[in-house]
């Protein structure tokens, strides 16, 4: 199942794996690279987020809050490369969907989204 997916993350090499992995997953990304960015592209337009928590601009877990604040439950992958057990407590707080630590294996990051993509 194709969806249409969010990706809001800071680092160029991460950012252009995720855009050729997801598009030869047949998926079709649109990328952010800091939270500004992220917050003006993030809408109903999009069935899954996949989300950096540490941005250049500001931290995603803060807009993720907002956007579930709003009413929003699009669901959300967080990807990180600080692996706290608190930080995922407050992901979890926040609304994520699930989360990632980096460097993640693709293959996990592609069953998760395509977990998500099928509504589960």
């Amino acid at each position: 199942m194709s969806a249409r997916i969010l990706v809001i993350e800071d680092d160029a090499a991460i950012r252009a794996m995720l855009d050729r992995g997801l598009r030869l997953a047949g998926h079709v990304p649109t990328m952010a690279d800091d939270l500004a960015a992220g917050r003006e592209l993030w809408g109903d337009a999009f069935d899954l987020v996949l989300l950096d928590v540490m941005l250049p601009d500001g931290n995603g877990l803060e807009l993720l809050a907002e956007r579930r604040a709003a009413g929003d439950t699009t669901p959300a992958v967080l990807l990180t490369a600080r692996e706290e057990t608190q930080l995922r407590e407050r992901s979890a707080e926040a609304g994520a969907t699930a989360f990632l630590s980096k460097p993640f294996a693709y293959d996990e990051l592609l069953a998760c989204v395509s977990r998500l993509a099928r509504g589960q």
